[in-house]
């Protein structure tokens, strides 16, 4: 954080002088566009999906990508160790609850919610699986002394084990924008109700809990954690098409509401003498609720169509799916020393970088129905690191999924008067002046769609595929958002990409 902040500081004090010396006598104050760049989209092979901040579950498809599913495979924990259910305990029913993220909203004078991070609006299939593939926390090639990765090409095994009766199914879901009430039950069996935001809220099937958990007690698989997890190796969440588009949904299985209520009838001592007959030794009926909770380790499996990419444009897709690699000063290099020649004549220049930005313009005749990335982001795939230009705002927190920063280096979309997106300016003045001024290695930059540009900590790509790409943000794997972008060799001219570096210079 102190190497953040520190270039901040630095960018400030750069920019200052940039703005003091523009236009003063003396100077040429001049925009360099010429720089030979090759770009092109990459197909991302399997990623590692274990240990996201959040999941998407659904299926999302548009006319240029195809379609995707995503589905959710995770280790559930214990409400608590070792718990009791009382004499002849029979459940009531089961409820699986995953907050959607809503925001109220006044309509008729009248406070409703309105969806947000939900991708579609037309049914998907979706089940809910017992599994019984073994997850484990720590590598067992690594001696145990690694985190095990997990990548999102995982559903084949998953589904040659799991219990192949599902304890859900249904093949015209959709999300509600509607509330619920919540039922709750105390130690005491007092019921009290609680007024929840919407929610993936549905029935699971009584008899499958009845005789996995209500039936167990007292036994070693609910006497810990790692008990449990071993005996009941988690649920997976599977989505498939119910016909032509499809809903993809974002979601917090960590989320505090998130989790599995079972509500159940047993009898228990009425301590109480709660019906007044004086025996306080008699059994009476007793209502009580157990959670389970998600946690452990959660993996999002990924099925996605490719395109045929072309070399006009860059193609650009969420989660398991399209990315570009961009290649600045790509140009012939005739003395071999890893230099291009004409990187090498522009450091002899002695520029003062007073800005250098990219512009990504927005290709409108691919665009369609798709649903545009209101952000995009750009990186050092070599190092799979920040630039020198990422410098966290006031409001800005690393990996956090509810911050938003940036805004200078990564511009949101730019759209016109009718929503429609135009193009997108990634400003890397630091990172050309280091290029220009100070040597640094010209690495080759990566381009993905971005749920939150702080998302920036990375996720593996699968090893033995290709090596050009080795690691992606995990922004990019929460989203099924997309774009397509004039590349530098497009035939329009006009929204070719180009790099523009505004320097000054001295007079001669």
């Amino acid at each position: 954080m102190a190497v953040v902040f520190l270039l901040g500081a630095c960018e400030d004090d750069f920019q200052t002088l940039g703005s003091d010396v523009i236009g003063e006598p003396g100077f040429n104050a001049n925009v360099y566009d010429e720089t030979l760049i090759s770009a092109h989209s990459y197909d991302l092979p399997p990623v590692q999906t274990n240990s996201l901040p959040l999941n998407l579950l659904g299926v999302y498809t548009d006319d240029v990508f195809g379609t995707q599913e995503a589905g959710i495979l995770s280790n559930l924990e214990l409400g608590s160790l070792d718990p009791s259910f009382g004499t002849d305990a029979v459940i009531d029913s089961v409820v699986l609850t995953i907050p959607y993220f809503s925001h109220e909203v006044l309509r008729n004078n009248e406070v409703e919610y309105a969806l947000d991070s939900i991708y579609g609006n037309t049914p998907i299939s979706l089940s809910v699986y017992e599994s019984k593939y073994f997850l484990n926390t720590y590598d067992p090639d690594s001696n145990f002394e690694q985190a095990q990765k997990y990548y999102s090409n995982l559903e084949p095994k998953i589904m040659n084990n799991i219990n192949p009766e599902p304890i859900y199914e249904r093949d015209n879901f959709i999300p509600s924008p509607k509330g619920y009430v919540e039922y709750t039950v105390n130690d005491m069996g007092v019921v009290d109700t609680v007024s929840r935001g919407p929610a993936l809220r549905i029935m699971l099937n009584n008899d499958f809990f009845q005789e996995k958990i209500i039936e167990k007690a007292g036994t070693s698989a609910l006497l810990n954690q790692d008990n449990f997890k071993n005996y009941f190796r988690g649920l997976y969440l599977k989505a498939e098409k119910a016909g032509d588009g499809g809903t993809m949904m974002l979601l917090n299985l960590l989320g505090e509401d998130a989790g599995i209520s079972i509500y159940y009838k047993t009898k228990i001592v009425d301590g109480n003498d709660s019906d007044g007959d004086g025996d306080r030794e008699e059994l009476i009926e007793g209502r009580r609720s157990y959670s389970l909770k998600f946690g452990g380790v959660r993996v999002n499996t990924f099925e996605q169509e490719a395109p045929q990419f072309d070399d006009q444009n860059l193609y650009l897709k969420g989660g398991e799916g399209s990315m570009a690699v961009i290649d600045l000063f790509s140009g012939p290099d005739a003395n071999n020393d890893g230099v291009s020649d004409e990187l090498e004549a522009l450091r002899d220049n002695d520029w003062l970088i007073n800005e250098a930005h990219l512009e990504f313009f927005v290709n409108r005749d691919y665009i369609g129905n798709l649903n545009e990335a209101e952000r995009i982001y750009l990186y050092d795939l070599n190092n799979n690191s920040i630039l020198a230009d990422y410098v966290l705002d006031a409001s800005g927190q690393p990996n956090n999924a509810g911050s938003v920063s940036n805004d200078r280096h990564l511009e949101p979309l730019e759209r016109d008067e009718n929503g429609n997106g135009i193009s997108y300016k990634m400003r890397i003045t630091r990172h050309i002046d280091q290029l220009l001024n100070k040597d640094s290695t010209n690495v080759k930059l990566g381009l993905v769609v971005t749920q939150n540009v702080n998302l920036i900590s990375t996720y593996r790509v699968l090893p033995e595929a290709n090596p050009e790409v080795e690691r992606i943000p995990g922004g990019a794997l929460l989203t099924p958002e997309a774009t397509v972008l004039y590349g530098p060799n497009a035939q329009n001219e006009d929204k070719r990409l180009k790099l523009k570096i505004y320097y000054t210079e001295p007079k001669n």
